[in-house]
């Protein structure tokens, strides 16, 4: 079900990149910021149109925002649980050089103005990689889906690194949505191993945190190496990416061998 949900997102990720390349050449750059706001409140008009609220379950706790912030401290007071999801916001700090650094790296090294081409190999690879991946690695235990998935995101940027063309950067982008698309179902499902089974919704909500800390923490990263690397030595900056792919399959194995629950499948 994840891997089905999983796919639909990434067809708006494929189509996303390939609008705003026709917008920034006909209209201009900024004006693809105005088509991204014009898209979210369309969106937001669609979910007070067609989103009906689940109805409440009999007994069931009634959600405030207090609840959620007294929720959200349960969850960062459990530090076996954040720790875990801290490492593994790696992936996303590489996942993030998609959008940050690689239109720079396009333009500036590889000579190549279209980067929205770039952008959008991911998620078409994640189109066609998802379904099939989660059904070949789901007899599998989830830490080591998720390892190989960290594993190919890692090799993809060393290829990027080792062989500056567009090519070697399409083929590596590729690569790093093979990973994507092995390590994120049994993500959720490991995650859901780590949360105490009477707050599993609880804690499932925070799922995403990876994401968001990934987001936060690529833009300074990306910025550094553009401003270090990118003209002077391109291919050690994403040796450097690599080499966070690295430490957090490190850290995310040693954190299974030491610190997660022994009663984890």
């Amino acid at each position: 079900g994840f891997s089905i949900y999983y796919t639909l997102g990434n067809i708006g990720g494929a189509i996303g990149p390939l609008l705003a390349l026709q917008v920034r050449e006909d209209l201009g750059i900024e004006y693809v910021l105005i088509m991204s706001s014009i898209t979210s409140f369309i969106l937001l008009i669609g979910t007070f149109l067609f989103f009906n609220e689940p109805p409440q379950q009999v007994g069931s706790e009634q959600k405030t925002f207090g609840k959620v912030f007294g929720d959200m401290v349960l969850v960062f007071g459990n530090l076996r649980f954040i720790s875990f999801l801290v490492i593994f916001s790696g992936f996303w700090i590489m996942f993030w050089q998609i959008y940050y650094l690689i239109p720079f790296y396009s333009t500036d090294v590889l000579n190549y103005n279209n980067f929205e081409w770039l952008e959008t190999v991911d998620a078409i690879c994640i189109i066609f990689l998802t379904v099939p991946m989660a059904a070949l690695v789901k007899r599998w235990k989830p830490i080591t889906a998720m390892t190989l998935g960290f594993v190919f995101a890692t090799i993809s940027w060393v290829i990027i690194g080792a062989i500056p063309t567009v090519s070697a950067a399409v083929v590596g982008i590729a690569i790093f949505a093979l990973g994507e698309a092995t390590q994120s179902p049994r993500f959720y499902e490991y995650v859901s191993t780590l949360a105490p089974k009477t707050q599993l919704g609880t804690f499932m909500g925070f799922a995403f945190l990876p994401v968001a800390i990934g987001s936060f923490a690529a833009g300074p990263v990306a910025d550094w190496l553009r401003t270090s690397y990118l003209t002077t030595n391109p291919s050690l900056m994403w040796f450097i990416v690599a080499g966070i792919g690295v430490v957090s399959t490190l850290l995310m194995i040693l954190y299974n061998i030491f610190i997660a629950p022994k009663d984890q499948p």
